[in-house]
């Protein structure tokens, strides 16, 4: 079906190579309407030996921009939203508002601090873009399927693959096409466009315009070394996002699941 939409609207993006460009692979996107739905199958409304709503909380955790440890909700949240325009205030007074109503609740009374936040989000960062898909983080079980999948591919056996990660996946050709099939598997990049920035800026955490100007400087120098497309995934991911000053990349244990 949203084949079909993307055909009455745009044609040309229906030839092979630009639909073979537009697949998401692996990668899973979802709107805050799907994040509901998937929670209401899931959790009755209320809890009610505890009254308390852990509805918002299950969001956040669907949607991964909530980690109890934290208490708060993640920066990345914002994606779901369409910012007030013509000043920076939406950023203030979303801030102020979790400092409020977030920060004072205990740290253990989760499902509060969880609607407290979101609806800090709601009351003050923008308009919520209720049907609109987002990316949503690859987390590690995630990951792990993802390698796996690419090393089955790439007919690299199980022992062949933890012999990569502990020699260090970019020492081979093997390790490094395994690192391209899994950031293009997992949405993150694509040999045509290179590095999703958007995408990373949601899994790395990286949400400044500095990062972005520094994955996009970074990657259109290695550009220019001429290098085969899997060295080029592999050092893009190396030094474009896990060496990013501006990020603080979840990636990094990724790649390393296989051999635990």
């Amino acid at each position: 079906m949203e084949l079909k939409t993307c055909c009455i609207i745009l044609p040309l993006l229906c030839t092979l190579t630009s639909y073979a460009e537009a697949l998401d692979h692996a990668a899973i996107l979802k709107s805050p309407n799907e994040l509901q739905l998937e929670c209401s199958k899931y959790l009755p409304s209320i809890d009610v030996s505890q009254n308390v709503d852990c509805y918002d909380r299950c969001i956040g955790l669907v949607g991964r921009f909530w980690n109890d440890s934290i208490g708060r909700p993640a920066q990345t949240i914002a994606r779901y939203y369409q910012p007030d325009t013509g000043s920076q205030d939406h950023i203030t007074r979303t801030d102020q508002c979790l400092c409020e109503k977030v920060l004072t609740v205990p740290r253990n009374a989760y499902c509060q601090r969880a609607s407290s936040g979101l609806q800090c989000y709601l009351d003050n960062y923008g308009q919520l873009l209720t049907g609109t898909p987002q990316f949503v983080p690859v987390t590690e079980i995630r990951a792990a399927q993802i390698f796996w999948d690419c090393a089955q591919m790439l007919q690299i056996s199980r022992d062949r693959l933890t012999q990569i990660f502990k020699d260090g996946y970019n020492k081979t050709s093997e390790g490094r096409c395994l690192i391209r099939c899994f950031l293009v598997r997992a949405g993150l990049y694509s040999d045509r466009q290179g590095p999703n920035i958007g995408r990373f800026a949601v899994q790395c955490e990286g949400y400044t315009a500095e990062y972005e100007q520094a994955v996009v400087s970074c990657y259109d120098r290695l550009k220019k070394e001429s290098l085969d497309s899997c060295s080029l995934a592999t050092r893009t991911m190396d030094e474009c996002i896990q060496g990013n000053q501006f990020s603080s990349s979840d990636i990094d244990g990724l790649e390393k699941l296989e051999v635990q």
